[in-house]
């Protein structure tokens, strides 16, 4: 069982993450039977991270009843989480920053010393909301998360063959300071936790296929009130500042990602907490991709560069682009191969979430729940009700890439039509199927479908691949 650890540090993290598990639940295919994932961020508390876990969670109890021994890819890789948990925690709490180095109990030649070092501001800054734009608190402080205890739960649970992701901004505080921390770590011989011992399986860590990406500033936030230190004036001259730096990650990463969008838009300005929930952009989404593209095995020789003693000889780098600088994206904008990937999963996920909100449950005339099947209290158990979380989220998701300064606007979202809501030119074919039209067609189709599922299966398990079957047979995206 191949395994792939995705480090998101940071709200961007957690924002990537919140696309790459959307993308998991429609089918996208992925190169690792697991995705384990894991986000590091001070700020616990902050809408982004929230929403992510909520979604991994939901994910992870539908994924439970997706069984793929048959054609069903809703669902189909399994997302893990290490002790329960998706939040690498660090042990200490402090909350400013002067505290967490304990400025007060230094001689005061050292006093003097941290005063040069760092202004007042920054030594009162409150951490509890992130480090808000701030690398150089970052760097000292999360230089402790390789003895927190998903940490330790990582390195145990780390076999031959399993590789490491890592998702970072590099113009705010924590992912600008946490990416170079961590990857030093990982590559780091016999790292021990705080009893001397060294990491269980570290030389597997220290040897495993490493790839990163990362997300130059595509957007902006307004004008703080709230005293914090987030300035978007200076997004651009931080990015340069670590590009300078990460020229000499070269060779140290197997794949190194990157992405920005200059069509920005302007956010408001949150210090942190639950209020920091940003909406959808499409730079999340295409950095999803990224992680997709590192783990596709016909992407190895592209991706992989090693010597004959297994030590990086070239690392490869790799932008992501579309067919031309518009400000509304759909389908018809992304190159080939991205089509292929993406185009049918995303359509056959959205008639799904179409056919449960506008017509499941609502008429029996075509349905096989005029068969007595998926009838009754049937909508309303735990499993289903999850997987119109899922649909929710995805729909929210939808929505919200519409609102960027660049759309992202694959769907007409408000469409109750059963075909006719995917927008651009894509060539996407639908089955005819006689005298049937829009959702009477689908209920035919499930009709047609429901005897080719398996009979053995639970009633959760075998609605979904009910619902898998008759979307890949009415949507067919050829490219």
């Amino acid at each position: 069982m191949s395994k792939l650890y995705v480090f998101g540090i940071g709200g961007t993290g957690s924002r990537v993450l919140r696309s790459l598990t959307i993308l998991l639940a429609a089918g996208v295919d992925c190169g690792v039977d697991t995705i384990v994932p894991i986000i590091i961020d001070r700020d616990m508390s902050n809408g982004d991270f929230s929403r992510a876990k909520l979604l991994v969670e939901d994910y992870i109890e539908v994924n439970r009843i997706a069984d793929t021994k048959g054609k069903n890819r809703f669902f189909k890789t399994k997302i893990k989480l290490l002790n329960n948990e998706l939040c690498l925690q660090l042990r200490d709490n402090t909350q400013k920053f002067n505290e967490f180095i304990g400025r007060n109990t230094m001689n005061a030649e050292n006093q003097a010393l941290v005063d040069m070092l760092f202004s007042r501001e920054t030594l009162d800054l409150d951490m509890t909301a992130g480090f808000q734009g701030n690398p150089n608190i970052g760097s000292v402080v999360l230089n402790q998360f390789h003895d927190s205890d998903i940490f330790k739960a990582f390195a145990a649970d780390f076999r031959d063959g399993d590789k490491i992701f890592i998702i970072s901004s590099i113009f705010g505080g924590t992912g600008a300071s946490g990416f170079p921390l961590l990857r030093k770590i990982l590559q780091t011989p016999n790292v021990k936790d705080a009893s001397g011992n060294v990491m269980d399986n570290w030389g597997l860590v220290n040897k495993a296929r490493t790839g990163a990406i990362s997300v130059l500033p595509y957007f902006n936030v307004s004008i703080a009130t709230d005293g914090s230190l987030v300035n978007s004036d200076t997004f651009v001259d931080k990015a340069r500042a670590a590009l300078s730096y990460y020229k000499t990650e070269d060779k140290k990463l197997d794949t190194l990602y990157y992405i920005a969008d200059r069509n920005t838009t302007t956010y408001r300005h949150n210090k942190g907490g639950d209020a920091q929930k940003n909406d959808a952009h499409f730079v999340e989404l295409a950095a999803a991709l990224a992680i997709l593209d590192f783990v596709n095995p016909d992407r190895e020789t592209q991706n992989i560069h090693r010597d004959k003693e297994g030590n990086i000889d070239k690392t490869t780098y790799k932008e992501f682009g579309i067919n031309a600088n518009v400000p509304k994206i759909d389908f018809s904008n992304l190159a080939d191969e991205t089509k292929r990937l993406i185009v049918n999963p995303l359509s056959r996920f959205f008639l799904f979430r179409s056919y449960m909100q506008y017509v499941f449950a609502k008429q029996y005339k075509h349905q096989p729940y005029a068969r007595k099947r998926f009838t009754g209290d049937f909508r309303q158990t735990g499993i289903i009700r999850k997987i119109e979380s899922v649909q929710t989220s995805f729909y929210d998701w939808l929505l919200e890439m519409e609102k960027q300064e660049r759309k992202f606007s694959p769907f007409n979202p408000a469409s109750k039509d059963a075909f006719d809501f995917v927008t651009g030119s894509t060539g996407l074919g639908t089955k005819s199927s006689g005298i049937f039209k829009n959702w009477a067609k689908v209920d035919n189709e499930l009709n047609r479908q429901i005897s080719k599922t398996d009979k053995s299966l639970n009633d959760e398990s075998r609605f979904l691949e009910l619902f898998y079957r008759t979307a890949e047979s009415l949507i067919n995206f050829k490219n």
